[in-house]
């Protein structure tokens, strides 16, 4: 027990650290807790009320996932492709398709940091066509 305890510590810290623990404290806790009541289910030789708490784990998990933050001005979209100001289209582009390369989830990144890249390169984009 002591040791989850210790582990429980160490991802608040470091989700303190990253400026995540308050999204992915109902994400994550929510969905431990219920899993952990499934678990307990299926110790105590009730496997039909196990199979309802994974699945409303789920349901929890995919319905209390962290909305991407994306960037509210031109200057954190810039920021974020690192594009100076006035940057032509064709250098937005080419900064998105870099930055997406890692960001992307099929390339190790996340869903979130590739939203927010697309929703900077949009903001740009929309800016030129004004």
């Amino acid at each position: 027990m002591f040791i989850a305890l210790l582990l429980a510590i160490g991802l608040a810290w470091w989700l303190h650290k990253r400026g995540e623990l308050l999204p992915n404290l109902l994400h994550w806790g929510g969905t431990a807790t219920i899993g952990l009541i499934g678990l307990r289910m299926l110790e105590t030789g009730k496997p039909l009320l196990a199979l309802t708490a994974a699945a409303v784990a789920y349901g929890w998990w995919r319905t209390q996932a962290p909305k991407p933050k994306l960037p509210a001005d031109e200057a954190a979209a810039r920021a974020l492709l690192r594009v100076p100001p006035g940057a032509s289209a064709d250098a937005i582009q080419s900064a998105w398709r870099s930055a997406m390369q890692t960001a992307h989830p099929d390339a190790g990144g996340s869903d979130q940091a590739a939203a927010a890249l697309t929703a900077a390169r949009d903001l740009l984009l929309s800016r030129d066509s004004r």
